[in-house]
Parts: C-alpha cells; structure tokens; sequence
C-alpha cells in the first residue's frame, strides 16, 4: 500500500475499512437467554423472574434506565416491551452509582467559587434528570449558599463550576454567555473521524419532558447555532476513537448531536447512537476534561482540570480486544 494511503486509512486494508464503516456485531454473552416459552412476557417482569427475588421491580426498571439490558444486540430500556419468541435477551447486573460528598473531587475552592469533578449518573441540579437527589443537594450540605453556574447532562462527568456568592454566580454566568470559558472534552465515539475537524449546524428542540431533550439540527425562529471543533488523540482497536472536543457554543447536546451527525456517535449515547455499540457502556462517554476561564473576582486566569474516570480506560481495554 503506497505510503500517502497508509497515512490516511492507518494501514488498514480497503476491506477492513469497510467493515469498521459497518461496525462491530454484537456477540451474545454466555448469560444471554432465548426467550421461548416466556414469549409474550413484559421485559421487566421477565428479568425480576430472571433475577429471582434479588431485584425488586422498581430496581429492574432504574436499571434498563441505566442501559442494563439488550435484546438482539441493542440496548433496551422500557420494561413494558412484550418479548417475542426467539428474542435473546442479555441482563448486566448495575453498579451501585450512589454519590456521597467527595472532598477529593473538588478541583478548586475559595470563599468566592468552586469546581466539582462531577461522577456520571448524577443530575447537576434537581430539574436535570429524573431523581430528585442531584451534585448541589449534595454540596449544599457542605456549602450552603451555592449556586450552580452551568450543566452537564447527567451522564456527563467532568468540571461543573459552582459559585458561592450571588457576585460570583452573575460573574461566571457571564463568562459562560460570552463564550469566554473554553471548554475541553474527551468523547469515546464510533469508527475513526479525520484527524481534525469542525461541524456547525443549527439545533432546534424536537422533544422534552422532566431529565429528558431531544435536539436535531434544523431552521426556524428558535434554531441556535451550534459549532463543535474536535482532534483526534488515539484510535482504540478497528472501532473506535479517543477524541479531544473544543465546543465554540453551549447548546444542549451539541456535541452528542454533532458527533451522530457526522456518523461518529459517542459510545454509549441513547439518543443520538444507534444503541448497537459492540461493547456494553453503561452511560455516553463524554467527559468534560477542562475548563479554562477567569475567576469571578480577581479575574486570574484558571486552568482546571478533571482526569479521566474509569469507565473510559474499561472501555478501551474491550474495544482493543475487538
């Protein structure tokens, strides 16, 4: 292979490239069950049966919230759908994701502000997501008076940035509103994109409800323009890439969006993927890594940083083995 293709493809083989296009298949684990006789069951009455008494079935429900389960390959969540004969299903038991104040997650502090390395599966304030326990019930038992400047969606970890002060709290909103906090995050997303790039489209809301927004790119009076910059820092196995993401914009999801848009959706992602990944993911893995802006009062520049949590490395070590 000349030397320019194998620059550009990676070395790999027109015939390999074509079937990462495609994306790895699904291959059903040894606790995988063929539904027969339990045809016609509810799916979450079919795993309380399956879980014999260990699960309630409100556990069951909270847990195909949680991206627990696949029938035929592809993530299921609702515990209302009927089974069918021949459907195989596959259950993975979920971790205990229950948040307690964590002293060694605050990046920085000071009487004016601070940043919080947020754990997925945790809502940045009681309207985000749908359990009303959230990161600032959880700070306020620690500070009292804060207030949250910005969100992450639930399933999102990373810096979230809290102020202490209503001051503080107007000066970081505005840094936010300006586009004067440069935002990095690393997203786990499908396939292999260019080494750099940029998407910009424009989002309009299509769907809503309480934790729950589906945005899509379009027009109209309410469209919001939507940049999304991103670089390549690893290929990870035939399937996957490690990308490093500069959104230009704050709107909601656009980087889920984007990366879905342009054929590269986040590993783990429900509502932009196609929940076909070839590795089980509990949640979307985007991280919001750094954040670079001024402090509200001195206005010294701040350069914070959250490294990686554990669901990514666990997840590489599998697509490297695809």
């Amino acid at each position: 292979m000349p030397t320019d293709r194998l620059r550009r493809t990676g070395g790999y083989s027109d015939k390999t490239l074509r079937k990462m296009d495609r994306g790895a298949i699904w291959t059903p684990g040894p606790g995988a069950r063929t539904i027969r006789a339990e045809a016609g069951l509810k799916l979450a009455h079919f795993l309380v049966q399956l879980q014999q008494g260990k699960m309630s079935n409100r556990a069951i429900r909270r847990a195909l919230e949680e991206s627990c389960c696949r029938i035929n390959g592809r993530v299921e969540t609702f515990g209302s759908r009927e089974l069918v004969y021949g459907d195989v299903v596959e259950f993975f038991a979920p971790e205990d994701h229950e948040h307690h104040f964590d002293r060694a997650r605050i990046l920085f502090e000071d009487e004016h502000m601070l940043a919080y390395d947020k754990p997925a599966w945790l809502a940045v304030t009681p309207t985000d997501g749908p359990k009303s326990w959230s990161l600032h019930d959880i700070l306020k038992q620690e500070f009292p008076l804060v207030i949250a400047v910005h969100r992450l969606d639930a399933d999102t970890s990373g810096i979230v940035l809290f102020a202490k002060n209503t001051a503080a709290a107007r000066s970081l909103e505005d840094q936010f509103r300006d586009h004067l906090v440069q935002k990095t995050y690393i997203a786990l997303v499908r396939g292999h994109p260019r080494a750099t790039g940029t998407h910009r489209s424009y989002l309009v809301k299509t769907d809503s409800g309480r934790g729950f927004e589906r945005w899509a790119s379009g027009r109209g009076p309410e469209a919001r323009e939507a940049v999304t910059t991103w670089e390549v820092e690893a290929t990870v196995g035939p399937f996957a890439a490690r990308v490093r993401v500069e959104p230009k914009t704050g709107r909601h999801h656009q980087i889920r969006l984007h990366f879905s848009e342009i054929g590269h959706p986040i590993y783990g992602d429900r509502i932009y993927g196609d929940r076909q990944d070839p590795i089980q993911v509990g949640r979307h893995l985007l991280h919001a890594a750094r954040a670079q802006l001024k402090h509200p009062f001195t206005d010294a520049p701040l350069d914070l940083k959250a490294r990686l949590p554990r669901e990514f490395t666990t997840a590489e070590q599998q697509l490297e083995k695809l």
